[in-house]
């Protein structure tokens, strides 16, 4: 059997964390979903830092708030090799708290 194919406990054939994957894919659509209603006048940004680069441009928005994701996702993947469990418990509560403080930041800010 090929090394390729072999998936190690919680990584994916191409050896990132479900949970890194997980994580990207939440941020990415964060990102596009936060554009489009900017765009659409149907919200507003929270993150005051994150709202200052919007008035700059959408793309250095975009640079910043996926180059933390993969900066986020490098330590994790980098630190996974010494202590897994610690980094897949880490990693599974910033999913729940992301999806949690996303949905409640939302409703606060757009719905009030």
């Amino acid at each position: 059997m090929k090394t390729s194919q072999v998936s190690a406990g919680n990584r994916t054939d191409i050896g990132i964390s479900r949970e890194s994957i997980t994580i990207l894919a939440i941020c990415t659509l964060d990102l596009l979903s936060t554009i489009w209603l900017l765009a659409a006048g149907l919200a507003r940004e929270a993150n005051p830092l994150m709202a200052r680069l919007l008035e700059h441009s959408t793309a250095l928005f975009c640079i910043v708030k996926m180059g933390t994701v993969f900066c986020l996702i490098a330590a994790t993947e980098w630190y996974k090799r010494y202590n897994p469990d610690f980094v897949r418990t880490v990693m599974r509560t910033a999913i729940f708290a992301y999806l949690i403080l996303y949905v409640v930041l939302v409703l606060r800010i757009n719905l009030v």
